[in-house]
């Protein structure tokens, strides 16, 4: 990579609502071969409850497989050229682009903290984008940005090679707190 681009992963912690979407597909891929069973030894006949009963493993099976991969998701962030791409990956297969633009779109860039937090409830906007690792990680930044008279919003995890480049291709709408700005980093 050269000193213009930057790529990084962000992985997302299973805490919160993402850990709780996790015990309820377990939950439910427990649950649904039981319930069918019971259902099936209570309706059909002796001679089809072994192909019945495969066939229950089969579909829960193929519903864990198609469902988990949603539970699984990271995101790929990419700087180069004067953009910033966001795309989602599920499962380490599937992929999803989320937002793609360029930098120096952003009216304003920063870390999200309380002042932060403060500015951005008095906006209307329209559009969240999230791309973080966790609500509580160390180094959240949000961008704000118009797509279509809408106001947008991204939040994402930033390490200190990310933050440079933003600040090198949109140093105007660049807002950091105090440590960021004397080259503190958390």
């Amino acid at each position: 990579m050269s000193d213009n681009s930057y790529e990084y992963i962000i992985k997302q912690k299973n805490e919160g609502k993402v850990l709780l979407k996790k015990i309820a597909l377990i939950v439910l891929y427990l649950l649904f071969p039981i319930i069918l069973s019971i259902l099936t030894v209570a309706f059909a006949s002796p001679a089809v409850f072994i192909p019945l009963f495969l066939l229950i493993i089969a579909i829960t099976a193929l519903l864990a497989f198609i469902t988990w991969r949603f539970s699984c998701v990271e995101y790929e962030v990419i700087i180069g050229g004067g953009d910033i791409l966001f795309t989602a990956i599920y499962g380490k297969g599937f992929r999803k682009q989320i937002l793609n633009k360029g930098i120096n779109s952003f009216f304003e860039i920063g870390e999200y903290d309380d002042r932060a937090y403060e500015m951005i409830s008095k906006i209307s906007i329209q559009k969240n984008y999230i791309c973080l690792s966790s609500l509580s990680a160390d180094s959240i930044y949000y961008a704000l940005f118009e797509e279509d008279k809408d106001q947008c919003i991204v939040y994402f995890d930033a390490p200190e090679k990310a933050v440079e480049l933003l600040k090198k291709h949109n140093a105007g709408a660049f807002r950091a707190n105090e440590k960021r700005i004397k080259g503190q980093a958390k």
